[in-house]
């Protein structure tokens, strides 16, 4: 199947918290789709039955490629290292924090950073 050109830098990397305060890194092209499965417990198997699901925060305009590949990485990275990456993509950012979690990947220099960098992650 072919994807075209209009679906093809639509897939999100997303974070999400659950009940507990553990937080849990996916990707998807729909991302509200993918937060409502979680909440219903229909998502990833970790997170069933630790709802509610609240979005952290999503990152938008990447490829299904480059998506996965940023998972990844942020699966690499430690509790505390994941928090300062989202700490450091909201405060630079221009979206309104409390109503937009979403951000473009291209504005978004610190998941830029991670995906592009070919350093280890583990120190």
């Amino acid at each position: 199947m072919n994807e075209n050109k209009h679906t093809i830098n639509t897939w999100y990397v997303y974070i999400v918290e659950n009940k507990l305060g553990h937080w849990y890194t996916g990707i998807t092209n729909d991302l509200e789709r993918r937060v409502n499965q979680h909440n219903k417990g229909t998502g990833a198997k970790s997170l069933r039955g630790k709802g509610p699901i609240s979005l952290i925060m999503a990152v938008s305009g990447l490829t299904k490629v480059e998506a996965a590949k940023l998972e990844w990485r942020i699966k690499q990275l430690s509790k505390v290292q994941k928090r300062q990456l989202v700490v450091e993509a909201l405060s630079g950012s221009d979206t309104n924090v409390s109503t937009n979690l979403v951000i473009a990947f291209e504005t978004c220099v610190s998941f830029s950073k991670l995906i592009l960098s070919n350093e280890s992650l583990t120190e």
